[in-house]
């Protein structure tokens, strides 16, 4: 698990071994001293099999944990107060379902306290049953129903050129979220592989807005070009894109790849040499994407000038551009 490194915090799994001092250190200022959870409640003996995170601030010092246990129950969440508000207890539980979604464990639920039902709601946690007292605190049990939550979450945080380290999407949903937020984002450029110009993603209308916006803005340069392996299947369809380029021909333009050359290209669409969406040739059904990595971005970017440079102007496409 890579830390969330983050410019005034950063989250990181910790090793009840080498930092339960810390830990422990957080938790009773927060349970034990500001709730008054009592001593005995607060130490379970359950923190040696469990899952610990900290966070700890820009200059290492411990300000907030978490834990996870093997029955899937999250909990010991606490940040100290004068870091509260700055997004740590979001990072904590976001990087909690990370860990636990990689790792296949068991369905996820906690007890929270009433007051942060609102907070756990929003994160795709649902409450059930009625209220119960816990260490003389209000709680509700709530169950972690709603995976595509994590995803909008993410998508809603990060940044092109700023928000670095690859997502993995895996349903149309939310692969169709992550090409719009990205495309969403770009300012000068948009790139696009595709094999047949993929309507879940490129007719939607976000995508198409975003499209024809640099069109307009980038006037008198071509910021959208289309390289498509099959141009057949989106013209019978009347793919929405194919309608766009016809409007803004100096704009957004559209080439076939050679039969010769379409095998084997990764389907991607990059933005502005920093950010991009990748279908892997090994796993083709998901979409991964980094809004921060230039390095990654300007290979394919390279890769996509020299098929350009070899495609051309499909017949049906070609009225286009006269």
């Amino acid at each position: 698990m890579a830390d969330d490194q983050r410019p005034d915090f950063r989250i990181r799994r910790a090793d009840w071994g080498a930092d339960a001092a810390r830990l422990t250190a957080i938790r009773r200022q927060v349970f034990v001293r500001e709730q008054q959870v009592p001593e005995t409640l607060e130490w379970d003996g359950l923190d040696t099999e469990a899952l610990h995170l900290l966070a700890e601030d820009a200059d290492g010092a411990a300000i907030g944990t978490a834990r996870l246990l093997p029955s899937g129950q999250i909990g010991r969440m606490a940040v100290l107060a004068e870091h509260r508000r700055q997004g740590v207890g979001r990072a904590l539980l976001l990087e909690l379902l990370r860990v636990s979604e990689a790792e296949g464990r068991a369905r996820l639920f906690l007890n929270a306290q009433v007051g942060a039902l609102p907070f756990y709601a929003s994160l795709g946690f649902e409450a059930e049953g009625d209220v119960f007292e816990e260490a003389g605190i209000p709680h509700r049990r709530m169950q972690f129903t709603d995976p595509e939550r994590i995803r909008a979450v993410e998508l809603h945080d990060r940044r092109l050129g700023a928000s670095a380290g690859v997502l993995r999407f895996d349903t149309p949903h939310a692969q169709c979220s992550a090409v719009t937020s990205l495309a969403g984002q770009a300012r000068t450029e948009l790139l696009i592989t595709s094999p047949d110009l993929e309507p879940g993603l490129y007719d939607q209308t976000p995508v198409l807005d975003t499209m024809m916006r640099l069109a307009i803005l980038r006037r008198g340069r071509v910021p959208v070009r289309v390289l498509v392996a099959d141009a057949e299947a989106p013209l019978k369809r009347g793919h929405r894109l194919i309608e766009l380029s016809r409007r803004f021909s100096s704009a957004i333009q559209i080439r076939c790849i050679p039969e010769e050359l379409a095998d084997g290209v990764e389907p991607c669409m990059l933005a502005d040499e920093m950010g991009y969406t990748m279908r892997p040739t090994a796993a083709h059904d998901s979409l991964l994407m980094d809004f921060a990595d230039g390095g990654q971005t300007r290979r394919l970017r390279r890769r996509f000038e020299l098929l350009w440079q070899q495609s051309g102007v499909h017949p049906g496409l070609r009225r286009l551009y006269l």
